[in-house]
């Protein structure tokens, strides 16, 4: 939350500050277009007297000469003559209005054309600063928001591996400490046979346990840096799931329909984990309800479903589960084991076999997991 507010102030600052850039440079705009048509005003003045000066000099003396009154001064002129001057001298920044009359009167004024061009010139500078202040604002804004982008990756990844150390820490802890007790009873007492027999069984479960989350922590890192080499074979699938859902049998209530005789092409190992993660998930999250696993044939595809009736997976999580490490509770108050990998291998191992993997409700509630992969011809 701190993060997001630092981030925010910047930006608002950098928005503030471009903002009395562009509105300074627009004012400043403005004062330099008004004092050009104070020049304008003040050279309008010197230009009616230096074609007096001219004029008084017979410089405008042609055969349509006439007295003309420029500054209350009359002198012989060519009207022509004195517009060519007026335009030539001052580059058309004026023009001579006459009015007619006994005598008549030239008086200058500015040319319309100048102001147009000058108020041109005004509006063309004030839209290039604001066009100019939105894109740097932009630009920056867009820099901004990239750099809090990363650092808030870094810090979700950063709270996703300290979720993983503790989740680890628990996950080896627990069959660790039970082996040692189991042990060390043994050694201590002398139990009957069937007792030790129990106590064994429980030993080679723990074990299993620590073996299938060592197994996961190496396939992830193995499928994070593209060195899983994957081993595909002709292969049961309905055998596989049929040995999972036994297996799982033993723990839970496991439903549905598998299909017999389903061949696929594909890495055993890797498909058994894959079925085994989905499978195990449902059963974590469901709180011990029924697990259906089914397998079928349907439009020249594979199906792979596995359905719970747990708390289910809001919409805007479900891209997320399959990211390494990703937890949807923190790991301090989260009630189910795991690690985080799960999923993760999952998603992999899918993509492996060129498979989709589509997550959706299950009815009345729960998720439901569907693996599609195409059948062999």
């Amino acid at each position: 939350m701190k993060l997001k507010l630092l981030f925010f102030l910047i930006i608002v600052y950098v928005i503030a500050g471009f903002g009395w850039w562009s509105y300074s440079l627009i004012k400043f705009s403005n004062n330099e277009y008004k004092l050009k048509l104070q020049l304008l005003e003040k050279d309008k003045l010197s230009s009616a007297w230096k074609m007096v000066e001219v004029g008084k000099l017979n410089q405008f003396v042609s055969s349509q000469a006439d007295t003309v009154v420029v500054n209350d001064v009359k002198f012989s002129a060519d009207i022509e003559q004195m517009n060519l001057f007026l335009s030539k001298v001052f580059h058309d920044r004026f023009i001579l209005i006459v009015n007619k009359g006994k005598y008549p009167v030239a008086t200058v004024e500015i040319n319309p054309e100048t102001v147009k061009k000058l108020q041109k010139e005004l509006r063309l500078k004030k839209r290039s600063f604001a066009i100019e202040a939105i894109l740097l604002t932009l630009l920056i804004a867009t820099g901004i928001f990239g750099v809090y982008y990363s650092v808030s990756i870094v810090f979700d990844l950063n709270k996703q591996q300290n979720n993983f150390l503790l989740s680890v820490t628990h996950e080896l802890k627990t069959p660790i400490a039970a082996i040692k007790l189991i042990g060390e009873t043994m050694l201590k007492r002398k139990l009957p046979p069937e007792k030790q027999e129990e106590l064994l069984g429980v030993i080679l479960d723990n074990t299993t346990r620590l073996e299938d989350m060592t197994e996961n922590m190496l396939t992830a890192m193995q499928m994070e840096s593209n060195k899983y080499n994957i081993k595909k074979e002709e292969l049961n699938l309905s055998e596989i799931l049929e040995n999972v859902k036994h297996n799982f049998a033993l723990k839970n209530n496991m439903l549905g329909e598998i299909e017999e005789h389903i061949s696929f092409y594909g890495d055993p190992v890797l498909l058994k984990m894959t079925i085994n993660n989905l499978v195990e998930n449902a059963i974590k999250y469901s709180d011990n309800k029924p697990v259906e696993l089914n397998l079928y044939e349907a439009n020249d595809h594979i199906i792979i479903e596995v359905k719970d009736q747990g708390i289910g997976i809001d919409p805007s999580q479900r891209k997320k589960i399959f990211k390494r490490f990703y937890r949807i509770q923190d790991e301090e108050t989260r009630e189910t084991k795991g690690s985080g990998l799960g999923l993760f291998i999952v998603k992999q191992a899918v993509e492996k076999h060129k498979g989709k993997i589509i997550i959706s409700d299950n009815t009345p509630s729960g998720t439901v997991f569907t693996l599609q992969f195409k059948a062999l011809d």
